[in-house]
């Protein structure tokens, strides 16, 4: 006889330069290990915003055909991750009295209170809700709070995180998944799923920042004491970097691509001053640029992007939240010296990661690129309806998924 049944778990990013798809089962123990996953290059999504549907839809149906003919089987309901600067966020807090005065707080009173933190929620003409997350919970002015059921108390207080999207983009998204396929279950805000794929690495830390580095877009997210306090997204990728040195030295953007992956720093003192880089030809004539010269315009632009990582961080302080260090992830990530002139620029201990919490993931996919994806599939297997083991030891509070749930079928009627 065989063991227990597995999960299997389904995560689908798409990006603006590629669709990653991952495949993981979450098995009895809650171990979440890897199964299958592919990737494929895509151009038709423009900060976070479909402006090609046949490019997204196509590229999509590839990476599902793939990963099923490797499976030998249909894939399973997807959680889909979507971003962009349409994205919005804030914190609201809802106050009960528990009445008669002093008795067990049980979970219709957790439920009561999430509604009224709601009921101060505006969304606009053209927005949906994607989540509605519980985050902190105070009894008569006790902070601290993780789970007040069973306590007794005469006040029960909430902060609950809210996430909204631009309607028409995510229905959009939707509708180039379900062409390509693909069946969407669950979607959820990229900053979360990338935060998600990489905070095991740091359990201890009491507030942690991540920065997820996309091609358009950067998301960024702020999590205190495990729970998710910001996601946010910041206007600038990594093809600010290569738009800069197409400028600079006035040559095509793949050109220019290549420039910062093969040859890109940071820092122009770890280059050789006198090396030099051959460009492609030219009407017949080869070009030759300085390497320091290529690092010191990465290192201008890198600066830009440092100011607006330091505006973030610095409305977070002045909000009391100070994040003890920064996770930089994505695609981005990658480049040499990102981590050390940030960790100089904004006076924080910064760190480069991949995903973590997914047992087997080969080397490629164990990459910074693919922590939104990876993310995505620990997502579902830890907060889903019926989510396994993991879901229950992680956030063992009812009211956490109930809020989930509550925001999946917003978006997914």
């Amino acid at each position: 006889m065989g063991g227990p049944p597995t999960h299997l778990c389904a995560g689908l990013d798409v990006g603006a330069t590629k669709v990653a798809l991952l495949v993981a089962a979450r098995e009895p123990d809650g171990v979440v290990r890897y199964v299958e996953a592919a990737y494929i290059e895509a151009r038709g999504l423009r900060d976070g915003v479909v402006v090609d549907l046949a490019s997204v839809t196509e590229a999509v149906e590839q990476a599902i055909y793939l990963v099923e003919e490797r499976l030998g089987r249909r894939l399973p309901p997807l959680c889909l991750a979507v971003s962009g600067r349409h994205l919005q966020s804030q914190n609201l807090r809802g106050e009960v009295t528990i009445t008669p005065l002093g008795r067990e707080i049980t979970a219709e009173d957790v439920t009561r209170a999430i509604a009224e933190a709601r009921g101060g929620l505006r969304l606009g003409e053209n927005r949906e809700l994607l989540h509605e997350i519980p985050r902190a919970y105070m009894v008569d002015n006790q902070v601290g709070v993780q789970d007040p059921r069973g306590m007794a108390g005469r006040s029960l207080d909430v902060e609950v995180h809210y996430v909204s999207a631009a309607a028409t983009t995510l229905q959009n998204l939707l509708k180039c998944v379900r062409q390509g396929r693909g069946q969407p279950e669950l979607v959820v805000a990229a900053p979360l799923a990338a935060a998600e794929a990489v905070r095991d690495l740091h359990p201890d830390a009491q507030c942690l920042a991540v920065a997820d580095i996309g091609a358009d877009i950067t998301s960024f997210s702020i999590a205190i004491a495990g729970s998710v306090w910001l996601s946010d997204v910041i206007a600038e990728g990594g093809n600010a970097l290569t738009r800069e040195l197409a400028a600079q030295f006035k040559v095509p953007g793949v050109t220019a691509e290549e420039l910062k992956l093969r040859h890109g720093h940071c820092d122009p003192s770890h280059v050789e001053e006198c090396a030099l880089i051959e460009l492609a030809d030219t009407d017949g004539v080869a070009e030759v640029v300085p390497r320091a010269e290529v690092a010191r315009v990465l290192q201008q632009r890198a600066y830009r992007f440092a100011d607006l990582l330091a505006e973030r961080l610095e409305e977070a302080r002045e909000l009391g939240v100070e994040p003890e260090a920064l996770v930089l992830t994505g695609g981005g990530a990658a480049l040499p010296g990102l981590d050390t002139l940030l960790a100089h620029g904004l006076d924080l201990p910064v760190y480069r990661a991949g995903p973590s919490g997914i047992a087997g993931l080969p080397a490629v996919f164990a990459a910074p690129a693919f922590s939104t994806a990876a993310g995505l599939v620990l997502w579902q297997a830890r907060y889903a309806p019926g989510g396994g083991v993991a879901a229950r030891k992680k956030r063992p509070l009812s009211g956490f998924r109930a809020g989930l749930r509550r925001a999946f079928h917003t978006v997914l009627p």
